[in-house]
């Protein structure tokens, strides 16, 4: 094997080397050395194919404890085994990407195990939603197995409860603006003063969202009779904006500008079909905008409120409306939930991005 050549030295202390392009075709594993400095702290090694080096590196940046000293590139025959003799690590990483001989994973495993040797199996990134896995044998088989991260039932609970909390609170200390609004509504525009429209919910159940009604009666019929009205309609992420939208009235423009139109969608807090803080729900004809990743999206209730609103709110189109409303449900948290309730009052107050 010909000498390997140093092409970098990023900082602290990392130096990366490869071997010359000749010796590329024979190696079949490139190694990443990870020494931590320091007396008690573990020996740590990676090994993958070559074209994985960087990914390897990575991995071993992002342990915390140490940082890599070295990273060669190492045929994977017995001089592997040798090399690894002399290296005496305390933990070796595995890159399982369909590139290195399983087989002789298996062989270098179990001499790796007899002499004490801790092994860790990586993955290939898997792109989608977060996973937690376990492992288990079955029957000589070890066993990975990956899950989806699903929130835990007492968060569940306690997110339950925040929400019924929550939106008989403000339906108390709001009751007069609803009723003022109501009454405007009823006196400008008649009946019905409450406009319902179909969404898609949690695990792709419909409900019935409600609003104050800002538009003609026959509003609905109005859009699917016009093929261009209605091609804009999509084209602005499902919302005509005021100045386009004929079916919008005077009033209309002023409940949506301060989100007032909005505020009966407490009431489907109350019956749970919403949560205070979530993605925003989507009529059935939206749910394509999300593609693959929609069944994602309907793991957890939409919100009153949530990641998009307060990023710019009707400001956000597609797909980075998606990027957001995705982000969130995989890492959501109550303290994030916090934090967007606590960002909602500015946003919805600064009138940002509301059509």
């Amino acid at each position: 094997m010909s000498r390997p050549e140093e092409i970098a030295r990023p900082g602290d202390g990392v130096t990366i080397v490869v071997a010359p392009p000749e010796a590329e075709s024979s190696a079949t594993a490139s190694l990443v050395s990870a020494f931590a400095d320091g007396a008690g702290r573990p020996r740590r090694l990676a090994i993958g194919p070559a074209c994985g080096a960087q990914a390897l590196l990575e991995i071993l940046h992002g342990r915390g404890n140490g940082r890599p000293h070295a990273m060669e590139l190492v045929p994977s025959n017995g001089e592997l085994t040798e090399w690894l003799r002399r290296k005496a690590p305390d933990e070796v990483f595995f890159l399982l990407d369909g590139l290195v001989d399983q087989e002789a994973i298996g062989a270098l495993g179990a001499q790796l195990l007899m002499d004490g040797v801790s092994l860790h199996f990586v993955l290939p990134p898997i792109p989608g939603p977060p996973v937690w896995t376990g492992s288990r044998r079955l029957g000589s088989h070890p066993c990975i197995s990956l899950h989806a991260v699903r929130e835990a039932s007492r968060w569940r609970r306690l997110r339950r409860v925040l929400d019924v909390v929550g939106a008989l609170v403000l339906l108390v200390a709001l009751a007069p603006v609803l009723a003022a609004v109501a009454v405007l509504v009823s006196w400008q525009m008649g009946r019905p003063v409450l406009y319902v429209q179909e969404r898609v919910g949690e695990r792709g159940r419909r409900f019935g969202l409600y609003k104050f009604r800002s538009m003609v009666p026959d509003a609905d019929r109005m859009l699917l009779a016009s093929e261009e009205m209605y091609r804009r309609y999509v084209a602005c992420n499902y919302k005509l904006p005021d100045t386009e939208d004929p079916r919008l009235t005077r009033l209309g423009r002023v409940l949506r500008r301060t989100s007032l139109d909005e505020l009966p969608q407490l009431w489907n807090v109350l019956r749970g079909e919403m949560s205070l803080v979530g993605p925003r729900p989507v009529v059935p004809d939206e749910v394509r905008e999300y593609g693959e990743y929609a069944r994602l999206l309907l793991r957890v209730k939409p919100g009153l409120t949530g990641a998009w609103q307060v990023s710019g709110r009707s400001a956000v189109g597609y797909p980075e409306r998606a990027r957001l409303d995705l982000a969130y449900v995989a890492g959501r948290s109550l303290a994030d939930d916090l934090r967007i309730l606590a960002r909602t009052i500015p946003a919805v107050l600064g009138r940002r991005g509301a059509v």
